[in-house]
C-alpha cells in the first residue's frame, strides 16, 4: 500500500490565454501549467518617466486541477457578453466551460462536455489527445478535433443591435424582442449552448486527407475552418519519388446541418508544411509554415510562397512560384508565431532564440507585398537565451511569451525610431494609418467578411520596436535529472553551529540551451548568517530603533538592556523595570519613545531610556489577572488580561498621555482571548452603509445572476480597526469611532471557505478557545501587496484568508494548497511542544511576512506571482523573531533558538519563493543532461552539452555517400563535465568530450577497491559517467564509461572555490551506448546496448564479473542491496540478482505488461519489495516481487498491484529512507524507502509506502472527498487518476492514495470534517486520521 504526493509544483507553462475574463475593460492573462490553472492580472505602474509605465503580472487566483490542461480557448456566450468565458480542455476529450464569480472570488463551471466515450466508439484507437479551437467572437463555435473526428459545438451569443439608420418601426421591434431577451437571459432561461455534432471530415469533403493541423478563421461571417492535410504520406528519404503532397482547404461550417462548402483548396503544397497560423486584423488570410518555407494564402486563394532556405529546391516541385530568400538560411522547426496588435508585421521567433518580422504591404484588404526580415538583435538582447514554445498577445502593446523549456516572459513592445528605409522617418516615433474605407469593394462577397466598422479605422502602427522585457514567472523545468546533496558546507559559521549544515536539497537539471541552470532546491530557507550572540537564560528577545536589544528571561522573572553599538554593553536604567518578566517592547512615534510591557507595568521611556510616563496607576484598577500579551499599531496599544479582559489605550507621545478606549457595550462581559489592531479597508463599505448586513445579498437577487451585473468600485482607503477575539472563537470587529456598534467575522470559529461580517451576536457559545493568535496585514512584494487574515491556532495549523470585495462590502476567502503545520485535538503535541507565536514583519528583503516560533519554525509570505505559501524557516527550533538592520545588513532579522544562542541574518536574494519550496538557479549556459552529487568533496557535477556543426562522416572519416556538400550543415552535440564548486557555485574544473559524444548519465558512487594482492578491499567514492556517440541512422551508435576521482589541490591566489579537480581514474570505450549505469554491491553496473556488465575495480582498472543481456536497449537499472532492476521501452522491467561468490547476475523476475519504461526504483516496506515504474505515457505502476505468492509463478511474474495516471512525464527517480514523524521506525535494518521522482513540468513527487490500517482509512476518506466536495472545473479525481494497462483488470489494483485530494480535509470547515469523519468511521477516528495526515506531511522530513 503506498501514497502519492506532488511536493513541488510544476513551473511550466504550457497554454496561455489572454482575453476579458474578470474584467470588461482589461484583458487578464488566464495560465495552464500541466495541471495547474493560474488567472494573472497586469498591473500598470508609474516608473518615474512621463507618459510611460511598467508593467508587472500579479496572480489573482490559483486552482489545482483533476487533469492535464491540453488546451485554453475563450468564448462569448448569451448568459454574458461583456465577458469571456474560458473553455479549459483536459485530457483526452473533455472540455471545462468556466466563468469568473465576482460575489465568491472564485472561477464557477458552467458546463463540462465530455466525449471521449463518443471519439473512442468511433475509432479504433485509444483517446490520448485531442485539441481545441474556438472561432472568432463573431460566432461561437468550438472545434474538438481527434485525428479527423471533428466535434462541433456551437455557443449562443447575443444578436447585435441592428444600424439606426434602418427603419424605425422594426429597430422599435428588435428593441422590445432584445429586452426580452435580456430578460430571459437575467433568469437564466436562454440556452448557453446548442447541440454538439461529432462529424467525420473525410465524410463532409472527401478531398480533405489526414489533418495536420486547423485553425479557424477570421474575418469570416460564418465559422471557418483552415485545415492542413495529406492524403499520402511521405518522407525525407522518398522525396524523389513523392513530394508535394501536402493540401490546404478552407471550409465554411454549417453547424445546425453539419455540412460544409469548400471556399477554397490549395494542392501540392511542400510535405513539411505543418502549422496554419490564422492572421487577424489589419491582415487577413492565413499563414502556412513549413521546416523550410513559409506560404501566405489571403482570403480569395492567392499565395505567396517564400524560401527560406537552400533545402526548399529538394522538397518542392514547384520551386519557381517561390520568392527567394534563401540567403536568409533560417529553418522554422519549433518556431513560435504571433500577430503584433494593430501592425502589419507577424512576429517569427525562431528555436535558436533569433527573431524576424514577416512583413506585409497592406492596401485596403489587398495584400501586395510580403517578406521576411531580420530583426536588429539589439532590440531584443534580453530574450535571445531564451527558446519560447508559444506567444500571446496580452494589450496592444503587450506581448505574453510562454516557456516550457525557460522563463515565460511578459514583453513590452516600444515603437522607436529608426534609420531604417523600411521603418518610420527619423524623428517620427510612430506612424500612423488608417484603412480608407473609399477603397473597399462594395461587391456582394464582401459579405462572406465580417470585417467590422471599427476594425476599418484601427489604427495601423509601423516603426522600429523595441522588445523590453517588463516581468518574469519563473521556470525550473525540465527537470531531465538530479541528486540529493548538501547545499550549506559550512559545518561552523558566525562561531556557532551551522542549522543548515546536515540539511539534504535537490539539485536538478533544468533550462534548454542558453537558458540551461542548476536548480538548487532546498526543504528550508536558507538564511544567511552574518554573526551571532550567546546567552546564558533568556526566552525572548526585542530591537528597537536598532540600537537597544532587550532580552525577557521568563524563568528567573528577569528583563536586561543591551546597546548595540557599543559591542552589546549592559544597561542600567533607573526605571528599567528589569526584575520582572518583560511581555512586550514597543516604539513609539518612529522610535522617539519606547514603551515597555510587564505583567505588571506598563512604562514609556524617551529613546534614551528616560522614564516619560507610567500606566502603574490606570493598571491599579485592573488588579484581577495580569499582563499577559500586548499589541501595539499606529499609537494605539491592547492589553491582555489573564483574566480575559481586554483594555485599549490612544497613546498621545506629544502630550505624553494614555486615553483609554471604551469597549462596544456588547463586549462588557465578554471573555476576551487575544487580539490585534490592524489598517484595513474590511470595515470600510459596512461602516459607511449598516444596510449592507441587513440587506445582503437583495440587489443581486433582483439583477438576476452575478455575471449579468455591472461592477462596482470597492472602497478604497485604510482605516484603523480592532480585532479581538472571544472564549468562544469569534472573531469580532469595531472600529476607533465605534459608537457601540461591533461586528463579527460569521462562522470563523468553524473555518468556513468565506468569512462574511455580520452584526456581532451578544449570545455566546461555550468556552473553548482554539484560537491562539490573529494577524490581519498585508502580504507582498515590492509591487503589490494584499490583505490577509492569518489565524494559528492553538494545535499550531495555520489558516489564511484573503481580503476581496464582493460587489457590496468585503469578505475574506480561505487559502487552500497549504502545507499542514499542526492538527488539532493534540494530535500532533511535538508540533506545539515549543510555544507558536506569530511575530509580522513589514519589510524583510522587500517583502512583508510572518515568522512563526516552534519546534519546526516557519515563514509566511507570498509574491506577486504566488499565493500565500507557508516554508520551513529552519530545522533547529526557533523561540523568537527579531527585526534587526544595520549599515551591513538591510532589512535583516535575528531569531534565538533553544540553545540561547542569537544569530543575525538576512534573507538571500537569490532564491525564488514562488513554489512551495525555496529553489535558487545557477545558470550553467548549456542544457544540463545528467546530475550527481559527490559527498566527499561535497562538489557538484553535470554533464551537459551543446549544439555544434554535424560532420557528416563515416567510420573511416570519409563523407557519407550522397552528402550534399554546398548545404548548411544541420547540428549535432558535444558534451562537457563540470565540477561545480559549493563555495561559488561556478565551474572550478571542466573534461571535454569528443565531437559528437554526450554523457548521457553520471553518477556518484561508492566502490570496494582492492588488488590481487590484497585480501580486504576499501570503499571510495568515484564518479561514474556513460557517454553516448550521436550519429546518423546508418552508423552503429557506440559510446564509452568513464571512471573519474575528485581530488583535493591548492587552489588558486584569490580563489578558494579552485581546491578541487577532476582526476580519470579509468575508461572503456564500448559497442552501443552507455544508456544506464548503477553501483552494485560495490561493484557498478553498466548498460551498453543490449548487454548490462557489471565490473569490478582491480588495480587501477575494471575488470568484468557478470553479464546478463537483454531483449532491446536498456533504458533504466537501478539496484537496492544486491538487486538490480532494469527497464527498457518495450518489455517493461525485470528484476535479477547478483551473486558475488560465484560472480554471476542471476534473473528473478519479470513483468509481463508492454510497458514503456522512463524510470524506476524501489520501494521498501515492512520486508516487502514494490518497484515504481514510470512509464512514458505519464502513468505509475506498482510491482511486488513476492515468490510465495502463487500467482507469481515462483517470482517469475512481477505482480501488478497498483497504477496511477500523474499527468507528468518522469525523468528521474531517487530511492531514499521516509521519515517517521509520529512513530519512529526503532529497527535501522528494515528502514522503510521512498521513492522521489522528477518530470518534465518541473514537478516533483513522491511515492511511499504506508502500513494497511493508514491505507483503509485514508481510502475511505480519499473515497467520500471525491464523491462529496466541489472540484474545479467539475472534473471526476477518480477518473483523473485511473490509467489503464492492458491484460489487467482494474479490480485486482488497490490504487494510491492521493495526498494532494486527501490535504483537502484540512482544509474543509469543521462541520464537513466532522461528517466526513463519520462516513470513515462510527468510532471517533479524528485524532487518527490527524495524524496520517501529518505523517503524509513530513515524509521527507529527512532531507
Amino acid at each position: 500500500m503506498n501514497a502519492y504526493d506532488v511536493f513541488l509544483e510544476p513551473s511550466a507553462v504550457s497554454k496561455s490565454l489572454a482575453c476579458n475574463f474578470i474584467s470588461s475593460n482589461e484583458k487578464h492573462l488566464v495560465v495552464g501549467k500541466a495541471t495547474t490553472l493560474e488567472i494573472y492580472e497586469v498591473l500598470r505602474l508609474k516608473n518615474g518617466q512621463p507618459l510611460a509605465s511598467d508593467y508587472k503580472l500579479k496572480l489573482i487566483a490559483l486552482y489545482k486541477l483533476q487533469g492535464l490542461i491540453t488546451d485554453l480557448c475563450a468564448i462569448r456566450t448569451a448568459e454574458n457578453p461583456h465577458l469571456d468565458y474560458v473553455l479549459v480542455s483536459t485530457k483526452s476529450a473533455k472540455v471545462s466551460c468556466i466563468k469568473w464569480n465576482p460575489y465568491k472570488h472564485n472561477i464557477a463551471t458552467v458546463s463540462l462536455h465530455y466525449y471521449e466515450h463518443v471519439l473512442q466508439n468511433l475509432t479504433y484507437e485509444t483517446v490520448y489527445e485531442s485539441s481545441l479551437t474556438v472561432s472568432p467572437s463573431q460566432n461561437s463555435v468550438f472545434c474538438l478535433r481527434r485525428n479527423n473526428m471533428l466535434v462541433l459545438l456551437p455557443f449562443n451569443r447575443v444578436e447585435e443591435e441592428i444600424d439606426g439608420e434602418e427603419d424605425g418601426h422594426a429597430k422599435s421591434m428588435d428593441v422590445v424582442e432584445g429586452e426580452k431577451k435580456d430578460e430571459d437571459r437575467e433568469r437564466g432561461q436562454v440556452p448557453l449552448f446548442g447541440s454538439s455534432t461529432v462529424v467525420d471530415i473525410e465524410t463532409v469533403d472527401p478531398t480533405v486527407g489526414e489533418i495536420i493541423d486547423f485553425q479557424f478563421l477570421h474575418n469570416y461571417r460564418d465559422p471557418t475552418l483552415a485545415i492542413v492535410s495529406h492524403r499520402k504520406s511521405t518522407w525525407a528519404g522518398v522525396l524523389p519519388k513523392e513530394k508535394d503532397t501536402v493540401l490546404f482547404t478552407v471550409l465554411s461550417l454549417d453547424v445546425q446541418t453539419a455540412s460544409t462548402t469548400t471556399i477554397l483548396q490549395i494542392e501540392n503544397l511542400p510535405y513539411d508544411i505543418h502549422k496554419v497560423v490564422p492572421l487577424p486584423s489589419p491582415l487577413s488570410g492565413s499563414l502556412l509554415l513549413g521546416c523550410n518555407e513559409i506560404i501566405h494564402v489571403d482570403n480569395s486563394g492567392i499565395t505567396r510562397r517564400i524560401a527560406l532556405n537552400s533545402y526548399t529546391t529538394d522538397i518542392t516541385s514547384s520551386i519557381k512560384s517561390f520568392q527567394d530568400q534563401t540567403d536568409l538560411d533560417i529553418k522554422l522547426e519549433n518556431c513560435t508565431v504571433c500577430a503584433i496588435p494593430n501592425d502589419s508585421r507577424v512576429l517569427l521567433a525562431l528555436e535558436n532564440g533569433d527573431f524576424y518580422y514577416a512583413t506585409f504591404e497592406v492596401d485596403g484588404k489587398t495584400i501586395k507585398k510580403f517578406a521576411i526580415e531580420p530583426i536588429d538583435k539589439n532590440l531584443y538582447q534580453s530574450l535571445q537565451k531564451y527558446q519560447h514554445s508559444g506567444i500571446i498577445a496580452l494589450d496592444d502593446n503587450l506581448l505574453f511569451f510562454m516557456g516550457t523549456t525557460c522563463n515565460s516572459v511578459l514583453v513590452e513592445l516600444s515603437y522607436t525610431s529608426s534609420d531604417d528605409n523600411n521603418a518610420v522617418d527619423k524623428g517620427e516615433a510612430i506612424e500612423v494609418t488608417t484603412s480608407d474605407s473609399k477603397m473597399l469593394d462594395n461587391d456582394d462577397d464582401e459579405d462572406l467578411y465580417d470585417e467590422d466598422d471599427k476594425d476599418k479605422e484601427k489604427e495601423v502602427k509601423s516603426g522600429q520596436i523595441e522588445f523590453i522585457v517588463r516581468d518574469e514567472l519563473f521556470n525550473h523545468a525540465p527537470i531531465s535529472s538530479f541528486a540529493l546533496g548538501n547545499y550549506s558546507t559550512e559545518k561552523i559559521v558566525a562561531k556557532l553551529p551551522n542549522p543548515s549544515f546536515n540539511d539534504v536539497s535537490i539539485f536538478a537539471a533544468g533550462g534548454l540551451g542558453l537558458s540551461g541552470q542548476l536548480n538548487i532546491i532546498t526543504p528550508t530557507i536558507q538564511p544567511i548568517i552574518k554573526s551571532s550572540l550567546r546567552f546564558s537564560q533568556l526566552n525572548r528577545l526585542w530591537t528597537i530603533n536598532n540600537k537597544y536589544l532587550i532580552t525577557s528571561d521568563d524563568l528567573n522573572q528577569k528583563s536586561e538592556l543591551f546597546d548595540v553599538n557599543q559591542s552589546y554593553a549592559r544597561l542600567s536604567p533607573k526605571h528599567f523595570v528589569n526584575n520582572e518578566l518583560t511581555i512586550a517592547m514597543h516604539e513609539l512615534n518612529h522610535g522617539q519613545f519606547i514603551l515597555q510591557v510587564t505583567p505588571r507595568h506598563i512604562i514609556m521611556f524617551s529613546n534614551k531610556f528616560r522614564k516619560v510616563l507610567s500606566l502603574d496607576k490606570g493598571l491599579k484598577e485592573l488588579e484581577d489577572g495580569d499582563i499577559i500579551n500586548s499589541v501595539f499599531n499606529d499609537d494605539f496599544l491592547m492589553i491582555f488580561f489573564s483574566s480575559g479582559e481586554v483594555v485599549i489605550y490612544s497613546v498621545d507621545s506629544e502630550n505624553k498621555s494614555f486615553t483609554r478606549i471604551e469597549l462596544p457595550m456588547s463586549l462588557q462581559d465578554t471573555i476576551i482571548t487575544t487580539g490585534y489592531i490592524a489598517n484595513s479597508k474590511l470595515l470600510n463599505a459596512v461602516l459607511k452603509d449598516l444596510n449592507l448586513i441587513t440587506n445582503r445579498g437583495q440587489k443581486r437577487k433582483r439583477n438576476g445572476d452575478a455575471a449579468s451585473l455591472k461592477a462596482v468600485s470597492p472602497i478604497e482607503g485604510k482605516q484603523m480597526i480592532f480585532i479581538l477575539v472571544t472564549g468562544d472563537n469569534r472573531i469580532v470587529l469595531f472600529g476607533r469611532d465605534h459608537k457601540d456598534v461591533c461586528f463579527q467575522l460569521d462562522f470563523v470559529n468553524i473555518f468556513s471557505d468565506t468569512l462574511q461580517i455580520n452584526f456581532f451576536d451578544i449570545n455566546s457559545g461555550d468556552p473553548d478557545p482554539f484560537i491562539k493568535q490573529v494577524i490581519l496585514n498585508d502580504l507582498g512584494d515590492e509591487f503589490t501587496k494584499e490583505e490577509y487574515l492569518t489565524i494559528l491556532t492553538v494545535g499550531g495549523e495555520i489558516y489564511s484568508y484573503k481580503l476581496y470585495f464582493d460587489g457590496e462590502s468585503y469578505s475574506l476567502i480561505k487559502q487552500y494548497n497549504l502545507p499542514m503545520t499542526g492538527a488539532p485535538f493534540n494530535a500532533y503535541a511535538h508540533g506545539t511542544s515549543i510555544e507558536r507565536r506569530m511575530i509580522y514583519f513589514p519589510n524583510i528583503n522587500g517583502t512583508t511576512c510572518i515568522m512563526v516560533t516552534g519546534v519546526i519554525p516557519y515563514l509566511i509570505t507570498r509574491s506577486r506571482h504566488s499565493q500565500v505559501r507557508i516554508f520551513k524557516f529552519s530545522k533547529i527550533p526557533i523561540v523568537s523573531f527579531v527585526p534587526y538592520s544595520d549599515e551591513k545588513i538591510k532589512n535583516g532579522l535575528i531569531y534565538l533558538d533553544t540553545k540561547k544562542n542569537a544569530r543575525i541574518v538576512e534573507l538571500p536574494n537569490d532564491f525564488n519563493y514562488d513554489n512551495t519550496w525555496p529553489i535558487k538557479k545557477i545558470y550553467i549556459g548549456e542544457t544540463v543532461k545528467s546530475v550527481a552529487y559527490h559527498e566527499t568533496s561535497r562538489t557538484v557535477i553535470l554533464s551537459t552539452f551543446k549544439e555544434i556543426p554535424y560532420d557528416c562522416i563515416d567510420e573511416e572519416g570519409n563523407p557519407i555517400v550522397g552528402l550534399k556538400t554546398e548545404k548548411p550543415r544541420t547540428f549535432n552535440y558535444k558534451g562537457q563535465i563540470r565540477l561545480i564548486s559549493p563555495l561559488s557555485w561556478t565551474t572550478i574544473d571542466t573534461i571535454e568530450l569528443l565531437d559528437n559524444e554526450v554523457g548521457l548519465q553520471i553518477k556518484s558512487v561508492v566502490l570496494d577497491v582492492g588488488s590481487e594482492t590484497k585480501r580486504f578491499k576499501s570503499k571510495k567514492e568515484f564518479v561514474l559517467l556513460g557517454t553516448g556517440r550521436l550519429r546518423m541512422e546508418d552508423l552503429a551508435c557506440n559510446g564509452s564509461y568513464k571512471i573519474l576521482e575528485i581530488i583535493d589541490i591548492i587552489p588558486e591566489p584569490g580563489k578558494p572555490e579552485t581546491n578541487h579537480k577532476f582526476k580519470e581514474f579509468t575508461e572503456e570505450a564500448t559497442k552501443g551506448a552507455v544508456t544506464s549505469i548503477c553501483d552494485v554491491s560495490g561493484r557498478f553496473l553498466v548498460a551498453q546496448g543490449q548487454k548490462m556488465i557489471v565490473r569490478d575495480i582491480k588495480d587501477n582498472t575494471a575488470v568484468s564479473v557478470a553479464f546478463l543481456d537483454a531483449s532491446v536497449y536498456v533504458s533504466e537499472t537501478k539496484s537496492f542491496g544486491n538487486l538490480v532492476l532494469f527497464g527498457d521501452t518495450l518489455k517493461s522491467v525485470s528484476l535479477a540478482g547478483f551473486d558475488a561468490e560465484p560472480f554471476r547476475m542471476i534473473p528473478l523476475g519479470k513483468d509481463l505488461h508492454e510497458l514503456d519504461v522512463s524510470s524506476a526504483d524501489f520501494v521498501a516496506y515492512d520486508q516487502d519489495i514494490h518497484i515504481i515504474v514510470a512509464d512514458n505515457d505519464k502513468a505509475l505502476h506498482v510491482l511486488l516481487y513476492n515468490p510465495d505468492d502463487p500467482s507469481s509463478s515462483n517470482g517469475q511474474r512481477l505482480l501488478h498491484r497498483s497504477t496511477l495516471n500523474t499527468n507528468f512525464n518522469t525523468t528521474c527517480t531517487r530511492s531514499l529512507a521516509k521519515h517517521e514523524q509520529i512513530n519512529p521506525w526503532l529497527d535501522p535494518t528494515t528502514l522503510p524507502f521512498q521513492v522521489v521522482g522528477s518530470t518534465v513540468e518541473g514537478a516533483m513527487y513522491t511515492v511511499f509506502p504506508v502500513s494497511e490500517a493508514t491505507y483503509r482509512r485514508m481510502y475511505i476518506l480519499q473515497q467520500q472527498l471525491i464523491d462529496k466536495e466541489f472540484h474545479a472545473c467539475g472534473l471526476n479525481p477518480k477518473l483523473n487518476r485511473f490509467a489503464l494497462v492492458k491484460n489487467e483488470s482494474s479490480l485486482s489494483l488497490r490504487p494510491l492514495l492521493d495526498c494532494e485530494l486527501l490535504r483537502k480535509y484540512s482544509k474543509l470547515n469543521q462541520d464537513r470534517m466532522r461528517t466526513l469523519g463519520q462516513k470513515v468511521s462510527i468510532k471517533n477516528v479524528s485524532v487518527d486520521l490527524w495524524k496520517d495526515l501529518i505523517e503524509f506531511e513530513n515524509v521527507l522530513n529527512n532531507l
